[in-house]
């Protein structure tokens, strides 16, 4: 029964990971990303239902377009493979269940806002929407953690990007802020304020090499949701187990 659940996380990751790809795609293009066609960015050609089989398709083609040979971005299996994974550790953490679903959903929105952000430095307004029924979902089906401890999540991780943001002018994006203001109300004080160190700790380690040669300037723009996306995910699924690791060395 467990392989059964671990291949339809899996398929159904990939899939939602294919849909993805489209919104990434479309929504800072301000495109419809429902019932518009999928289509070549080369030559326009709609692609038929073979040509979208997640991860396949790219491997039987060679990552190129059937119709015109044209280069398909690797960015495409990735962000499939990267859902489909992400869904099944969300069923090793929660079990099947209301639990999982939602951690499901909140990783396929993380990974759509991380990659948009990595592209064009923003984050859809949507995304925070989301994030925020979510929230709603989850308070509504009793899952923990309580009302109090989810705003105060919001509020003391909002807030301080918030205030940091007006304080440096501008140094934090709103969107960052918004993030995790909404996130916050999902997954809880603690988690959040974990989420939120990690996230910038390994921003830091990831471009203190580019910085110290010079790659990076101290006033270089750096898309934060790829990082803020991971460590939400991570103190999402397993903050008492980081927790417990922590406390251990204590002992």
């Amino acid at each position: 029964m467990v392989f059964i659940y671990l291949v339809f996380y899996g398929l159904f990751g990939a899939v939602t990971g294919s849909f993805l790809n489209v919104c990434i795609l479309r929504i800072p293009e301000n495109q419809n990303f429902v019932t518009g066609r999928s289509h070549c960015s080369a030559c326009g050609h709609v692609l038929a239902f073979y040509d979208m089989v997640p991860v396949l398709s790219w491997l039987f083609l060679k990552g190129r377009c059937r119709y015109c040979r044209a280069p398909v971005s690797i960015q495409y299996p990735a962000v499939e493979l990267l859902t489909a994974s992400a869904f099944i550790l969300c069923l090793l953490s929660k079990g099947p269940g209301m639990g999982s679903a939602i951690m499901c959903m909140f990783s396929g929105i993380l990974i759509t806002a991380a990659f948009i952000d990595a592209r064009h430095m923003y984050i859809p307004d949507g995304i925070h929407v989301l994030i925020l029924l979510l929230s709603c979902i989850s308070l509504a089906a009793g899952s923990a953690p309580s009302l109090m401890n989810r705003l105060g999540g919001s509020l003391l991780t909002g807030g301080f990007l918030a205030l940091v943001n007006l304080l440096s002018r501008g140094g934090v994006g709103w969107g960052d802020v918004k993030l995790f203001a909404a996130s916050g109300l999902l997954i809880g004080a603690a988690p959040a304020m974990t989420a939120l160190l990690m996230g910038y700790v390994t921003a830091g380690l990831w471009y203190a090499v580019p910085l110290l040669r010079g790659r990076v300037g101290r006033k270089t723009q750096i898309p934060m949701a790829p990082f803020f996306a991971v460590s939400l995910m991570i103190c999402g699924l397993w903050f008492r187990q980081l927790l417990l690791w922590y406390l251990g060395f204590f002992r």
